[in-house]
């Protein structure tokens, strides 16, 4: 069976021969280059990992979530008669009801044009959890109490609506836990807050850094064992001990975080004076949303041209490298000839029957 003609790609030595700098005394200059460009392949091998899990790991920007809150009223103005109930005639389209509101929009950046706008967000994708009581006599009502989690199969939305029925105004309580892309928590010490200047939730990372920063700011670092923090008074109060080692911190703070309050709106549902109301305030919450992919962005747009660029130029090096070889072996093989006719005609036409009966051998 006859094997298919596969060509292969030779392996080119980009190394000169020694012999060459008596030649060519410039070449020593190449070699030299040659020493530096391996230093800079190992560095640029490693930024480039650097540079490509930088890229791969999501950024998250600071942007200003409003939320607004309404009710629509319907089949407030009428009047249902004891004649109309007991006949059966009262539906459930024609009692008096409500639809609660909540709504939420992503405002844009300052200054961003329509055209750079990113892509539009649902409000849901910033909610965890949301939970509306609704104050109601419960004799009357027993679905006082609205709760919505977030589920990993259900599509996010623009709004949640709660409808009941009812021609009163009813007071609602709306507690929203808002999501976050980095776990934030709430510094439960006040006195903490107060030492660290902590203003709402915070990370675990940024808890321990803040830490850090006002204990080198009073220089509380013991100077001969620098794992040692000796506290001040205000630290000491807050930590309950006047000495801590630094690699205890991080589970030592662990007892101070707890998760942050909800966002907890009061709304008052109108039904009277027009069948549309929305609360006076709308409420702007600070959420954090991934930046768009930063391949095409800033300082790295054109790493991708450049690399295909200095692939070019290796190909062009390794073509020269490859002309330099067979320059060499051609002027061998004519300085060979040159030196002894003879004694070259014979040790070629050795190489020659050697080759042909390694040839026979293998057919």
């Amino acid at each position: 069976m006859a094997t298919p003609n596969v060509k292969r790609k030779r392996l080119v030595e980009k190394s000169l021969p020694p012999a060459i700098e008596t030649y060519i005394p410039e070449s020593r200059l190449f070699m030299q280059l040659q020493a530096l460009e391996r230093r800079l392949d190992t560095k640029i091998v490693r930024k480039r990992l650097e540079v490509q899990e930088a890229l791969g790991k999501p950024v998250y920007k600071k942007r200003i979530l409003r939320i607004f809150v309404s009710n629509l009223a319907a089949n407030q103005t009428g009047t249902v008669g004891l004649d109309d109930m007991d006949e059966g005639r009262l539906g459930a389209a024609e009692a008096p009801s409500w639809t609660l509101r909540i709504e939420g929009r992503l405002l844009d950046p300052t200054g961003a044009a329509t055209k750079t706008r990113t892509a539009s967000h649902k409000f849901s994708e910033f909610v965890n959890s949301m939970v509306v009581e609704l104050d109601r006599d419960p004799d009357l009502y027993s679905d006082n109490i609205v709760q919505w989690r977030r589920a990993a199969a259900e599509g996010d939305v623009d709004g949640f609506e709660v409808k009941r029925r009812g021609d009163e105004d009813v007071k609602a309580k709306i507690m929203l836990d808002i999501r976050t892309a980095t776990d934030r928590f709430k510094v439960n010490s006040p006195l903490l807050r107060e030492l660290l200047d902590i203003r709402g939730p915070i990370s675990k990372a940024g808890f321990i850094m803040k830490l850090w920063q006002y204990i080198k700011f009073n220089n509380l670092q013991d100077s001969d064992d620098p794992d040692q923090i000796r506290c001040d008074t205000g630290l000491a109060q807050a930590l309950g001990s006047p000495v801590v080692s630094f690699t205890t911190l991080p589970q030592m703070l662990h007892a101070f975080m707890t998760r942050p309050d909800p966002l907890i709106i009061e709304y008052t549902v109108r039904v009277h004076a027009g069948d549309f109301h929305m609360a006076q305030y709308a409420f702007d919450v600070e959420v954090e949303v991934e930046e768009p992919s930063r391949q095409n962005i800033g300082p790295l747009a054109n790493v991708q041209a450049r690399h295909r660029e200095l692939g070019q130029i290796e190909s062009q090096l390794a073509q020269k490298m490859q002309d330099i070889h067979n320059a060499r072996a051609k002027r061998d093989f004519l300085r060979g000839f040159a030196d002894d006719p003879v004694a070259f005609v014979h040790r070629w036409i050795d190489n020659q029957t050697k080759d042909l009966e390694t040839a026979r051998r293998r057919s």
